[in-house]
C-alpha cells in the first residue's frame, strides 16, 4: 500500500491513519482474510500485489493561492509491483489516478522525485493495464538556461473530456526499487487570453500586416499548397497580394551558417555594399575584413557557409526568404534579404564558453550592419547572462526585432516554460518566443509551452516543415527552430509595409492579431 499525504496533514499523522506496506498484517482482518487459508506471509504478499495493480488515488488537497490545488503522494517501487507491459525489459511500475477534483480543461503539473532511482513518469490513457502512452517525462531540464538534467521527472497537460488518465511511475534502469514522492498541482481553468501552452495563438500575417498599415485583415483564396502549407497556415499569400513581400528588410540568421549558393537563396543573400571583396582590407571599418556576406564567428573568417553535414541554418533561411519562383519552396518573406551569421555548429555545447560570446557578437554585428530582424533558432540551450541580456537591450534600442525559438524540451524533459533565453526575452519585451504546431494546428509535444508568465509568445508551423538544405537539397525538419523563422518572416512583411514600427509595436501587433481559436493541445 502507498502512503498518501496532502499539505493539510503531516506525514506522521497521515501514516498513522492509513498505515504502510509494513502494516499490512493489521489490515488483513478488515479486508476479509481467513486464518484457515494460506499461511499469513503468503496472504500478505498476495494482498500487497493485488493492491499494487490498482491506480492509487490522492485525496483532495487544499486550495492555495490563485486557486491552485496541491497534492502529494509517497510510494515505493519494489518486487511486489507489476512489470511495465510497454517495456521490453523488466521495469517495476505503479499507477496513480488524477485527484478527484481535477476537471476538464484544467492544467495539471505532475513531478516525480526519488533519491533511490532515476525516476521516469508516463501519462497513460485508457482502462487497460497497458494503456495508451500520451506523454513521457524522463529527466527534468533546469529552467536557468543550463544544459543539465536532473534525475527527477515532470509532466504538464490539460485534462481532456472522456479520457481516463493514469500517471505511471517507473524507472530508467530495470528492476530499480526505492521510495519516491509524486506531487500534483491542479490549476483552475483560465479565462485569460494567454494560454499556458500556446500563448496568444497562431501567428497571422494577414491580420498583423493589415494592422501595421491600419487596414482590415488581408485574406485570400489563392494558396500555395503542397510543401508550402506552413506559409498558407500563417496567411502569407494574402499579404503578398497586397504588394508586401519583405522588400527592403534584412533578416539576420544567427545559426549554423547559410548555404548562400543555394538557388532558392542566392538572390536573397545580404551583401555588404561598403566592403570590397577579397582586398584584405576592412573597408567599412566595422572590425571585420572582407565581410561581404556576413561572418563566421566560429572560425573567425568571412565565410558563413553552412556545412553539408548540418543544414540547420540553411533550412531556417529558406523558411524566411526562399525565392518565390514556382520551384522548391517559398519563404514567408520571399523578397527579404538574409544576413548569414555562423555562431554554432552541430558540436556546440553550452559548456563551450565561446557559444554565448558568438551569439552576442552576432547580435551586435546584425545591429551595426542594418538588420531589422534577428532570428535565434539556436537549437542548443544557451546560458542567459547579463551580457546576453545587454545585447538584447541594444537590439531593442536600435529598433531590431528579435525572434527566439521556445525550445524542444516539453516531452521527456518536462519544461513548463520556454528555454531561458526565450523566456527572458518574452517577459521583458526584448523579443518574441515561438512554439511549434503541425498543419492541423495541434501543438507539438516537444514544443516548450508559453508558461504561466505573461509575455510575447505565439506559435507557428514547426512539424514536418520542408525547406532548403546545402547542395541544392530540400528536406523536412521538426522543431521550434522551424517555427521561429515563420514569425521572423511575418515580422519582415510587417516592416516592409510599415518601416516605422518599433520592436515593441511589432511584438504587440503579432500577439494581438494571433489566432488562438483552432490551436489544439494534446494531451
Amino acid at each position: 500500500m502507498k502512503l498518501l499525504m496532502t499539505t493539510l496533514e503531516s506525514m506522521s499523522n497521515f501514516t498513522s491513519r492509513l498505515g504502510s506496506r509494513s502494516s499490512l498484517p493489521a489490515l488483513l482482518p478488515m479486508l476479509g482474510s481467513s486464518p484457515s487459508s494460506a499461511p499469513l506471509k503468503q496472504r500478505q504478499q498476495r494482498l500487497a500485489k493485488s493492491l499494487a495493480f490498482r491506480p492509487y488515488r490522492l485525496q483532495d488537497g487544499p486550495q492555495t493561492n490563485m486557486g491552485v490545488k496541491r497534492f502529494q503522494g509517497v510510494g515505493s517501487l519494489d518486487r511486489r509491483d507489476r512489470l511495465d507491459p510497454n517495456a521490453r525489459k523488466r521495469y517495476y511500475y505503479e499507477d496513480w489516478s488524477l485527484p478527484r477534483s481535477a476537471r476538464v480543461g484544467q492544467l495539471v503539473e505532475v513531478s516525480l522525485r526519488s533519491r533511490k532511482f532515476d525516476s521516469y513518469l508516463y501519462l497513460v490513457g485508457g482502462r487497460s493495464r497497458r494503456g495508451r502512452l500520451l506523454l513521457s517525462g524522463f529527466n527534468t531540464r533546469f529552467t536557468d538556461g543550463s544544459d543539465f538534467l536532473s534525475s527527477d521527472s515532470r509532466l504538464v497537460f490539460t485534462v481532456k473530456p472522456g479520457v481516463q488518465y493514469r500517471l505511471r511511475v517507473t524507472s530508467e534502469n530495470p528492476r530499480a526499487t526505492g521510495r519516491y514522492t509524486i506531487n500534483f498541482r491542479v490549476y483552475p481553468t483560465s479565462s485569460s487570453e494567454f494560454d499556458f501552452f500556446y500563448g496568444s495563438g497562431l501567428v497571422d500575417a494577414g491580420s498583423a500586416v493589415a494592422r501595421a498599415v491600419n487596414r482590415p485583415a488581408f485574406r485570400t483564396n489563392t494558396l500555395l499548397g503542397g510543401d508550402d502549407w506552413g506559409r498558407d497556415l500563417v496567411q502569407a499569400p494574402a499579404v503578398w497580394e497586397q504588394g508586401f513581400t519583405g522588400q527592403g528588410i534584412t533578416v539576420a540568421v544567427l545559426d549554423s551558417g547559410v548555404d548562400y549558393t543555394h538557388s532558392e537563396l542566392t538572390n536573397n543573400i545580404w551583401t555588404n555594399s561598403k566592403e570590397i571583396a577579397a582586398n584584405g582590407i576592412d573597408d567599412d571599418q566595422n572590425g571585420y575584413i572582407d565581410d561581404v556576406r556576413g561572418w563566421d564567428f566560429l572560425s573567425n573568417d568571412n565565410d558563413p557557409n553552412d556545412l553539408p553535414t548540418d543544414g540547420h541554418g540553411t533550412h531556417v533561411a529558406g523558411t524566411i526568404a526562399a525565392a518565390r519562383n514556382g520551384t522548391g519552396v517559398t519563404g514567408v518573406a520571399p523578397d527579404a534579404k538574409i544576413m548569414p551569421l555562423r555562431v554554432f555548429d552541430e558540436n556546440s555545447t553550452i559548456d563551450d564558453p565561446t557559444l554565448n560570446l558568438n551569439v552576442i557578437r552576432g547580435i551586435d554585428y546584425a545591429i551595426n550592419n542594418g538588420a531589422k530582424v534577428i532570428n535565434l533558432s539556436l537549437r542548443k540551450a544557451i546560458r542567459y547572462d547579463f551580457e546576453l541580456g545587454a545585447a538584447l537591450q541594444r537590439a531593442v534600442q536600435a529598433g531590431v526585432v528579435v525572434v527566439v525559438a521556445s525550445g524542444n524540451d516539453r516531452i521527456n524533459e518536462g519544461m513548463v516554460q520556454p528555454s531561458e533565453l526565450a523566456f527572458r526575452a518574452m517577459i521583458n519585451n526584448l523579443g518574441i518566443a515561438v512554439g511549434a504546431v503541425n498543419r492541423e494546428q495541434r501543438m507539438a509535444l516537444f514544443s516548450n509551452p508559453a508558461g504561466r508568465s505573461l509575455g510575447n509568445f505565439v506559435v507557428a508551423p514547426g512539424v514536418a516543415v520542408r525547406s532548403t538544405l546545402p547542395l541544392e537539397q530540400f528536406t523536412e525538419f521538426n522543431g521550434t527552430s522551424m517555427a521561429a523563422p515563420h514569425v521572423s518572416g511575418v515580422a519582415a512583411l510587417m516592416l516592409s509595409a510599415n518601416p516605422n514600427l518599433t520592436p515593441s509595436q511589432v511584438y504587440s501587433v503579432l500577439t494581438r492579431t494571433a489566432n488562438p481559436r483552432n490551436v489544439e493541445v494534446s494531451p
